[in-house]
Protein backbone atom coordinates (compact mmCIF):
# COMPACT_ATOMS: atom_id res chain seq x y z
CA UNK A 1 0.00 0.00 0.00
CA UNK A 2 1.24 3.30 -0.87
CA UNK A 3 0.54 6.46 1.74
CA UNK A 4 1.55 9.49 1.03
CA UNK A 5 0.64 11.68 3.58
CA UNK A 6 -0.38 15.32 2.92
CA UNK A 7 1.50 18.16 3.71
CA UNK A 8 1.45 20.27 5.98
CA UNK A 9 0.53 23.32 3.49
CA UNK A 10 -2.12 21.41 1.58
CA UNK A 11 -3.38 20.32 5.22
CA UNK A 12 -3.65 23.99 5.93
CA UNK A 13 -5.31 24.71 2.92
CA UNK A 14 -7.46 21.88 3.29
CA UNK A 15 -8.60 23.41 6.33
CA UNK A 16 -9.23 27.06 5.35
CA UNK A 17 -11.18 25.99 1.76
CA UNK A 18 -13.45 23.72 4.03
CA UNK A 19 -14.25 26.87 6.94
CA UNK A 20 -14.50 29.23 4.01
CA UNK A 21 -17.32 27.04 2.43
CA UNK A 22 -18.84 26.69 5.85
CA UNK A 23 -18.95 30.02 6.91
CA UNK A 24 -20.40 30.46 3.93
CA UNK A 25 -22.90 28.26 4.85
CA UNK A 26 -23.53 30.32 7.93
CA UNK A 27 -23.93 33.89 6.32
CA UNK A 28 -26.45 32.02 4.19
CA UNK A 29 -28.40 30.56 6.46
CA UNK A 30 -28.38 34.03 8.58
CA UNK A 31 -29.83 35.90 5.34
CA UNK A 32 -32.53 33.36 4.50
CA UNK A 33 -33.44 33.76 8.13
CA UNK A 34 -33.86 37.38 7.75
CA UNK A 35 -35.74 36.96 4.96
CA UNK A 36 -38.40 34.49 6.65
CA UNK A 37 -38.79 36.66 9.42
CA UNK A 38 -39.57 39.26 6.90
CA UNK A 39 -41.90 37.20 5.51
CA UNK A 40 -43.16 35.97 8.83
CA UNK A 41 -43.95 39.88 9.78
CA UNK A 42 -45.53 40.43 6.40
CA UNK A 43 -48.03 37.39 6.80
CA UNK A 44 -49.01 38.42 10.02
CA UNK A 45 -50.03 41.76 8.58
CA UNK A 46 -51.96 40.06 6.06
CA UNK A 47 -53.70 37.27 7.90
CA UNK A 48 -54.19 38.44 11.54
CA UNK A 49 -57.11 41.20 12.29
CA UNK A 50 -56.26 44.39 14.48
CA UNK A 51 -57.79 47.66 15.61
CA UNK A 52 -56.92 50.93 15.21
CA UNK A 53 -57.68 54.12 17.23
CA UNK A 54 -59.82 56.58 15.68
CA UNK A 55 -61.32 59.86 16.99
CA UNK A 56 -64.51 57.94 18.27
CA UNK A 57 -62.15 54.67 20.10
CA UNK A 58 -60.89 51.56 18.92
CA UNK A 59 -61.93 50.13 15.43
CA UNK A 60 -61.84 46.96 14.52
CA UNK A 61 -60.97 45.67 11.53
CA UNK A 62 -60.44 42.45 10.13
CA UNK A 63 -57.37 41.02 7.89
CA UNK A 64 -56.65 41.93 4.00
CA UNK A 65 -56.31 38.44 3.35
CA UNK A 66 -59.89 37.10 4.88
CA UNK A 67 -62.50 40.24 4.70
CA UNK A 68 -64.94 39.21 2.57
CA UNK A 69 -67.98 39.07 4.16
CA UNK A 70 -70.70 38.48 1.26
CA UNK A 71 -71.13 37.02 -2.21
CA UNK A 72 -70.09 40.14 -3.76
CA UNK A 73 -66.45 40.02 -2.99
CA UNK A 74 -65.80 43.73 -2.55
CA UNK A 75 -62.72 45.63 -2.39
CA UNK A 76 -60.77 45.71 1.38
CA UNK A 77 -61.76 49.80 1.41
CA UNK A 78 -65.17 49.10 0.54
CA UNK A 79 -65.96 45.90 3.08
CA UNK A 80 -63.87 47.62 5.88
CA UNK A 81 -63.55 51.55 4.90
CA UNK A 82 -60.41 54.15 4.34
CA UNK A 83 -59.28 53.90 8.15
CA UNK A 84 -58.59 49.91 7.63
CA UNK A 85 -57.49 50.12 4.33
CA UNK A 86 -54.78 53.11 5.09
CA UNK A 87 -53.70 51.17 8.32
CA UNK A 88 -52.71 48.06 6.34
CA UNK A 89 -51.85 49.59 2.88
CA UNK A 90 -50.58 47.49 0.19
CA UNK A 91 -47.37 50.28 -0.58
CA UNK A 92 -45.35 48.80 2.49
CA UNK A 93 -46.34 45.31 2.47
CA UNK A 94 -45.22 45.38 -0.92
CA UNK A 95 -42.05 47.05 -0.41
CA UNK A 96 -40.85 44.75 2.90
CA UNK A 97 -41.47 41.53 0.23
CA UNK A 98 -39.15 43.76 -2.22
CA UNK A 99 -36.44 44.28 1.14
CA UNK A 100 -36.60 40.92 1.33
CA UNK A 101 -35.82 39.39 -2.09
CA UNK A 102 -32.44 40.38 -1.91
CA UNK A 103 -31.68 38.49 1.56
CA UNK A 104 -33.28 35.62 0.40
CA UNK A 105 -31.60 35.21 -3.33
CA UNK A 106 -27.94 36.45 -1.60
CA UNK A 107 -28.60 33.63 1.27
CA UNK A 108 -29.67 30.70 -0.97
CA UNK A 109 -26.20 31.81 -3.15
CA UNK A 110 -24.29 31.75 -0.55
CA UNK A 111 -25.58 28.77 0.80
CA UNK A 112 -25.33 26.54 -2.18
CA UNK A 113 -21.64 27.80 -2.61
CA UNK A 114 -20.67 26.83 0.67
CA UNK A 115 -22.11 23.35 0.68
CA UNK A 116 -21.06 23.18 -3.11
CA UNK A 117 -17.71 23.93 -1.25
CA UNK A 118 -17.70 21.75 1.25
CA UNK A 119 -19.06 19.13 -1.14
CA UNK A 120 -15.95 19.14 -3.07
CA UNK A 121 -13.49 19.27 -0.23
CA UNK A 122 -15.17 15.95 0.88
CA UNK A 123 -14.69 14.94 -2.57
CA UNK A 124 -11.42 15.39 -3.18
CA UNK A 125 -10.25 14.02 0.07
CA UNK A 126 -12.49 10.05 -0.71
CA UNK A 127 -10.13 10.41 -3.98
CA UNK A 128 -7.09 10.99 -2.22
CA UNK A 129 -8.09 7.92 0.43
CA UNK A 130 -9.10 6.19 -2.63
CA UNK A 131 -5.91 6.71 -4.60
CA UNK A 132 -3.54 5.70 -1.34
CA UNK A 133 -5.57 2.83 -1.07
CA UNK A 134 -4.36 0.69 -4.12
Amino acid sequence: MNVTPMNSLAQVYDREFRVRGLREQGWGRGLMAVAVLIWLWLGYLLVFPFSIDGHRGAIECKSRAFHETGYLRESYRVDEGNSCDGARDWGPITAGLLLSLPFAIGGAGLFVSGTSTVRTAAYAADIARLNNEE
